[in-house]
């Protein structure tokens, strides 16, 4: 059996049908086996709504094919596709079903006479019982389990079991070293740290591994067999860590090379390193973009950056621009560093730069930052501001041109952490007409600016205490939409293959 789940609406597929073909590869012969048009037809569906698919296989048994998704014409709808994957069916009585440890089975209710409650008992499984008539399990652990369903109606009921029908192999883990979210990231460490600085390593491999063998590079314990060890870095350097992790079906390795800075200067920003590849412009429809050109009377952004471990020493910032076209290339583009007000918004400014419109940097193959020297070095050992301001909304009529300038972002989902604040101009809640006055307000949504300041450490600590938890899934690969294996340095739409087992998309 094929199955797969498809999103989409039928009123354009007259203009533009999308179909399903398979290509026995040894035959070389081609079928279409699915029209989106005439399934809407004949199921009088009309969307847009997600939809599951079963399309039945069995003359191509046993053979090499591929499938293909195509378009019939020259404007159609948007089709979106999930979960395409081949099931394999055995009716029989001896059938069984095989997964690794943390697989999911979907059971399906064959019972005949018209049953209407449900009574499964899954061995091993999670949920260990269910009442649905067709629920989903997850297994654990490695073994062989039976399944019993109890059918009832109203005439009585039936129970059946099937003996060891469930086995559960162990699979060879997929080590994954995990940072704490600390600060600070940075574009050119994962992680930066004053001399003295302690990190609390987490194990995110995937597998279940049974024991666990780490390196690290410059740090105090230099080795350990802890699943999440705990090190201090006490002398100044850039330094690296591996894990390699096993359990009975195998073994695996990671490592990061040049992950963390100790001490010493460098660029600091809120996106970690598994979300760069994440960056981007966000869009606000007509009213342009969130972090640049606007039409909402939001004037200026500020990226806030928690307090230091120690003092540090602040002498110029970088930023990350997506687009930097302004009509008057004069256009003053201003950054500043700013303290938290009585309020903990952005208050009192301690040094600045400003450059014009015209020397902003953009590349559209690589991300080249635009420098902003401050009028002055300052020393900070409290939370700060980085602020930026000036990228207007002019537009001429004739010959057409408008401001288009936007500083890269990442946009994480919901409830992830946010670090972004902006100045919008106050309306008045019944006519909604601007009045003139303006006031700051964090993000709801969970954003980062591209915003990087340049950080020099001015002491060292006895040690740092970060987060030991870290609940963010991390990317282990990604792809292109055709499905080679990218890196991150990639512009263009990536699938995300994340440590939690889900796949995100993402348009860079």
């Amino acid at each position: 059996m094929l199955e797969f789940y498809a999103c989409f609406r039928s009123v354009y597929l007259v203009y533009a049908d999308w179909e399903l073909y398979i290509y026995d590869t040894e035959a070389d012969k081609i079928e279409k086996i699915l029209s989106g048009f005439q399934w809407s037809q004949d199921h009088e569906f009309t969307g847009p709504l997600w939809q599951r698919f079963s399309i039945d296989l069995d003359s191509y048994a046993g053979k090499k094919c591929t499938f293909s998704f195509r378009y019939n014409g020259p404007d159609g709808e948007d089709l979106f596709i999930d979960g395409f994957k081949l099931v394999e069916k055995n009716e029989s009585e001896d059938a069984v079903v095989e997964i690794y440890e943390e697989g999911k089975v979907h059971f399906q209710d064959q019972s005949t006479g018209n049953p209407t409650s449900w009574e499964w008992t899954f061995e091993g499984g999670n949920p260990a019982t269910s009442s649905e008539q067709h629920p989903t399990v997850i297994y654990p652990d490695a073994g062989t389990y039976s399944v019993t369903l109890k059918a009832s109606n109203r005439s009585g009921s039936s129970t059946y079991t099937r003996q060891q029908y469930v086995i559960v192999k162990q699979q060879a883990p997929h080590a994954y070293i995990g940072l704490p979210d600390m600060p600070y990231y940075s574009p050119w460490a994962a992680l930066f740290i004053p001399k003295g600085g302690t990190i609390a390593y987490q194990d995110q491999s995937r597998g279940k591994p049974t024991s666990w063998s780490w390196t690290f590079q410059g740090g105090e314990p230099a080795t350990s067999s802890e699943q999440n060890p705990s090190v201090t870095y006490t002398e100044e350097g850039v330094y690296g860590m591996t894990l390699d992790v096993s359990n009975g079906a195998g073994s695996s390795s990671d490592f990061m090379k040049n992950a963390i800075q100790v001490g010493g200067s460098q660029y600091a920003w809120n996106i970690a390193v598994e979300e760069q590849s994440l960056l981007g412009t966000i869009t606000m429809g007509f009213y342009g973009y969130y972090g640049g050109t606007n039409w909402l009377g939001m004037l200026k952004y500020a990226e806030h950056f928690d307090k230091p471990a120690v003092a540090v020493e602040i002498d110029s910032v970088q930023v990350l621009f997506d687009k930097t076209t302004a009509i008057d290339e004069t256009t003053p583009i201003t950054v500043s560093i700013c303290l938290p007000d009585a309020d903990g918004m952005p208050g009192e400014v301690i040094a600045s730069s400003t450059l014009p419109a015209s020397e902003l940097v953009y590349d559209q193959d690589y991300y080249m930052p635009t420098k902003f020297k401050l009028d002055k070095k300052v020393t900070v050992d409290s939370e700060f501001f980085v602020v930026i301001e000036g990228m207007t909304n002019n537009e001429k009529d004739n010959p057409y041109a408008k401001d288009d300038m936007s500083v890269l972002s990442v946009r994480r989902d919901e409830g992830g952490k946010s670090t972004v604040y902006h100045y919008l101009e106050d309306e008045d809640p019944l006519s909604h007409k601007p009045l003139g006055t303006y006031k700051w307000y964090k993000q709801d949504e969970a954003v980062s600016l591209a915003i990087i300041p340049r950080l020099t450490y001015l002491s060292e600590v006895d040690g740092i205490q970060p987060a030991t938890e870290v609940q963010k899934p991390t990317i282990t690969n990604r792809y292109s939409v055709n499905g080679q294996q990218v890196g991150p340095a990639y512009r263009g739409i990536q699938i995300l293959k994340m440590s939690n087992g889900k796949a995100r998309k993402v348009v860079r």
